[in-house]
């Protein structure tokens, strides 16, 4: 089940940051595209970055649709836990890929200083991947903690952490896949 969930939830993040290459090209963020943005200093304080009308969408599809399954099932706390964890490490995995696999941006221009978005930083990432790592494995394990729970925090750390590991392996694959790509220099100049 890990496995097979692994591939299914990367396939979705190559899909996901494809499908955002092709609509935002070298601009991230939403840079150029006609959206609304939410940028009082209140948001940029609280969140670091504007609010997309774009990315709002897009967030809200993408939750509503790994939902779809809830309604043919009965809901529980450990179901949606693990909806809701996969979410967050999808989002980490999907966003990484998009710097990947643009052929406008790669790994060269993934850094503090090329990508305004990103305000923090951590070990050479954006410090939000660690955050969205640990919300995703802390919300998987939480209902672990409860009494009668199906599996103990303990065996749903191990699952989250083999799906992990499949999602990191596929990643490392695009980046192995990806290295030798270089971005002209004549094309960074212009986005």
């Amino acid at each position: 089940m890990t496995l097979a969930m692994g591939i299914y939830l990367f396939a979705i993040a190559y899909v996901l940051a494809q499908l955002e290459i092709q609509i935002e090209g070298p601009h991230g963020w939403a840079a150029k595209l006609p959206t609304w943005r939410w940028d009082s200093p209140a948001v940029l304080r609280w969140a670091g970055k504007p609010i997309t009308g774009y990315h709002v969408y897009l967030l809200s599809f993408i939750l509503l649709f790994i939902h779809f399954p809830v309604m043919s099932q009965t809901w529980s706390l450990e179901r949606e836990a693990e909806t809701l964890s996969l979410f967050f490490l999808l989002a980490v995995f999907w966003d990484f890929l998009w710097f990947v696999c643009n052929p406008h941006f790669g790994l060269a221009r993934f850094n503090a200083g090329q990508v305004w978005w990103f305000k923090k930083w951590l070990l050479g990432l954006p410090a939000s991947y660690f955050s969205g790592l640990a919300l995703s494995i802390a919300v998987y394990g939480a209902p672990g903690l409860q009494p009668g729970s199906a599996l103990s925090w303990g065996e749903r750390a191990v699952r989250w952490g083999s799906v992990f590991a499949v999602l990191l392996i596929g990643t490392l694959g695009m980046v192995a896949a990806h290295a030798r790509r270089r971005v002209p220099v004549a094309q960074v100049a212009k986005t």
